[in-house]
């Protein structure tokens, strides 16, 4: 069996080369899409979600994902997620590859995206009661079942 750390190390490389490689790290290419100005990495992007649906589907049975919920936090965390990702011009895998780079601006992103999922947690908890959202799990807002 492999070492925990390099089941997710030998993935989290290929994704890092993968967004490195198609300009997904740099802010000039991901600002001309989000402005759509230049379609290829809106292109890349929607291919990348198409697959993935595809994959999830076929993997539904073999993976234990449970139940999708929706509730009403759904969209003005999306909404965060969108905006967050504007400013930077990165969602997190991104800045992962970003502070790999070595590019230092990634080192903000990467404390907001912290900062931004702690909070996240503590509202998560907070609003469990009133929409029916995950229970705490020994009193840690970050774990959540």
């Amino acid at each position: 069996m492999k070492p925990a750390w390099l089941r997710t190390a030998v993935p989290g490389f290929l994704l890092g080369l993968t967004v490195t490689r198609l300009g997904f790290t740099d802010y000039a290419e991901l600002r001309r899409m989000l402005l759509f100005r230049d379609l290829r990495l809106l292109l890349a992007f929607a291919v990348a979600v198409v697959l993935l649906i595809v994959v999830f589907a076929a993997l539904r049975n073999r993976l234990d994902l449970g139940k999708v919920v929706f509730h009403r936090g759904l969209v003005p965390g999306a909404f965060a997620f969108g905006v967050g990702w504007a400013m930077t011009g990165a969602c997190p895998g991104v800045v992962i590859a970003q502070l790999g780079m070595g590019i230092g601006p990634a080192v903000v992103s990467y404390l907001g995206i912290v900062v931004g999922a702690r909070f996240a947690a503590r509202l998560r908890v907070a609003a469990a009661p009133v929409y029916g959202g995950p229970r705490v799990v020994g009193g840690d807002c970050a774990s959540v079942d």
